[in-house]
């Protein structure tokens, strides 16, 4: 009765061990989460490892990641700068819904990295970001509209609201973009205020232009 249990103990043991053996292969976020662990204690390869067994399963954030890792290359993990694979992975990542990866999607539209120039598939990707509340979309299309971009036309009006959308969640870049926005139609009172409230979050072009205009 006892060796009946104990053999009934240890295929429960086994079970256990190959259950967390199909979470590790099968499961992206575990595959993902192990890839950050290893990372983060600066043991490259096994990362990398892991990494590129999370990719292809259905998880955006895998695939946003090594969309960014193209995008601005990765010595830690021997990844070089390339555009062209950095679009097609945000765009995967972007077709499952990932809000940076339409953001990064845009951008690259917007400037023609890695894909043509496509400024209506630049605004259609971004304004999906922009509409998940992704700040930096939200910034960049306010840009977008404050100075104009190849055939868009200066819009203050809707460079605004992009702003304001970006500046209600307290976007640093967004109150100073804002503030010479309002600068430029001599709203002095507010530009001051949001230039103030820009560098007072740390952002660096907003602090260099108070000393230099305010100062």
């Amino acid at each position: 009765m006892e060796s009946e249990i104990n053999v009934n103990r240890m295929l429960d043991i086994n079970s256990c061990h190959e259950n967390k053996e199909n979470d590790l292969n099968e499961n992206p976020q575990v595959l993902f989460n192990e890839y950050k662990r290893f990372f983060k204690a600066e043991r490259f390869s096994e990362a990398l490892e892991f990494f590129t067994l999370s990719l292809g399963k259905g998880f955006p954030r895998a695939e946003f990641e090594m969309g960014h890792h193209c995008y601005y290359g990765s010595e830690q993990l021997g990844i070089s700068k390339d555009y062209v694979k950095a679009f097609n992975y945000f765009s995967d990542s972007a077709a499952q819904g990932h809000a940076d990866a339409f953001y990064y999607q845009g951008l690259m539209y917007l400037k023609g990295l890695g894909v043509a120039l496509d400024m209506n598939q630049a605004l259609l990707s971004l304004n999906i970001a922009a509409n998940q509340n992704e700040k930096k979309a939200l910034d960049i299309l306010g840009k977008i509209y404050h100075f104009g971009y190849c055939e868009i036309s200066s819009d203050p009006k809707k460079a605004e609201s992009y702003y304001r959308i970006a500046v209600n969640q307290g976007y640093p870049p967004s109150m100073f973009h804002l503030a010479l926005l309002f600068e430029n139609q001599l709203r002095f009172e507010e530009a001051y205020e949001l230039m103030i409230q820009s560098a007072n979050k740390g952002y660096m072009e907003a602090i260099n232009y108070y000393i230099s205009t305010y100062k």
